[in-house]
């Protein structure tokens, strides 16, 4: 997005001295009105997706935006400036798909790979830009061990990536569970990079800040499990975070099931 001032009009009255800290209020969150009177409406939405500073987010620090490991290469930095230069829609994009192997290998070695997925991020970053321009949202719900309703979460995330889009859903998850005075969760996600990544112990210093406080908070309780289950286990969920698109509202908690999902828990 760029600096923040750049997307102020020069005609606003602001003070330029004033901290980060001033645009949160008591809760925790941001303070959109205020905000709502110096940008515009998709900046707001650009906002709302970036967690504010937290004691448990850790110290900021500089990380390389273009790559997916955050740290500076040669490689990375050549691919960034090259990279209007790519044209995805060259025939010669399409010889490597009729390799004579496998197609879920192929699919796996060319695109979901770690390290594919990262050359292909920097290969044709418009549309995977585009992709992750929509707005997301999450949603969450924690049962007990009968499956009986215990809370359900949902939260519009504005411009936001699928990623941090499930983090979020699990950090919500964990804060509102911790505030309900449980200890011992299971938590359950459908995105496997997700479920790797909370797992990895040895993993706390990452540049995305709403994943860094995750993991700070899940570390420090040492009682958090997860889980990766298949994406048709999920749905209530996933019909808690499409409710948050149409009412692009704040972090709501429900202690009653809304009547929109109550086909599900049937």
């Amino acid at each position: 997005m760029g600096p923040l001032i750049s997307s102020i009009p020069s005609y606003t009255n602001i003070d330029l001295d004033c901290c980060v800290r001033e645009m949160v209020n008591s809760d925790g969150c941001w303070n959109l009105d205020m905000f709502r009177v110096w940008v515009s409406e998709d900046t707001i939405n650009r906002i709302i997706s970036i967690p504010p500073h937290h004691p448990d987010s850790g110290l900021d620090r500089i990380i390389w935006t273009k790559s997916a490991s955050e740290v500076f290469s040669v490689r990375s930095a050549y691919w960034y400036l090259k990279e209007n230069s790519w044209n995805s829609q060259e025939d010669y994009w399409k010889i490597v798909w009729k390799y004579p192997c496998p197609q879920r290998d192929l699919v796996h070695v060319l695109r979901d790979y770690p390290p594919a997925k990262e050359v292909w991020r920097l290969v044709i970053p418009n549309q995977l830009k585009q992709r992750d321009s929509g707005y997301a949202a999450t949603g969450g719900v924690a049962r007990d061990q009968n499956g009986n309703w215990i809370v359900g979460f949902n939260r519009f995330l504005g411009v936001c990536s699928p990623f941090e889009a499930k983090v979020w859903a699990i950090l919500d998850g964990i804060l509102i569970l911790l505030n309900k005075g449980y200890k011992q969760i299971i938590i359950m996600t459908d995105n496997l990079e997700v479920a790797q990544i909370l797992n990895d112990m040895n993993l706390e210093d990452s540049g995305i800040t709403v994943l860094r406080r995750t993991l700070r908070i899940m570390h420090s309780e040492r009682e958090w499990r997860i889980k990766h289950i298949p994406r048709n286990q999920n749905l209530v969920a996933d019909r808690l975070a499409k409710l948050s698109l149409s009412w692009k509202s704040s972090l709501q908690v429900m202690d009653e099931a809304p009547r929109d999902i109550l086909d599900l828990l049937q």
